[in-house]
């Protein structure tokens, strides 16, 4: 009986463990480009997040929380400015 149970609880370990996934083979994700993205054009983000503006100028961006009087809420993140948006907090500047 304990047998039993010890491998119909292991069975159900396994079976979490193994979710499924988006991510084709060979895909990889950039950690620093990992979010909710800003609404095209107007930049629009939910709450009081802003929109993080990336460097490259494609118009695209993410949302991030708000860089306040040059703190954030995270100790680990720094403040980001940018030319064209609100200052956010990330763990580096995009």
């Amino acid at each position: 009986m304990l047998r039993l149970l010890c491998v119909v609880a292991l069975s159900a370990i396994g079976l979490t463990a193994c979710g499924g996934s988006d991510i084709e083979a060979g895909d990889t994700l950039e950690s620093t480009r990992q979010g909710l993205a800003c609404e095209i054009e107007t930049g629009y983000c939910p709450g009081d997040t802003v929109c993080a503006w990336f460097s490259t100028n494609t118009g695209e961006g993410l949302c991030r929380e708000p860089c306040i009087n040059g703190t954030c809420p995270q100790t680990n993140q720094i403040c980001c400015t940018q030319p064209n948006g609100a200052p956010y907090c990330n763990w580096r500047c995009l």
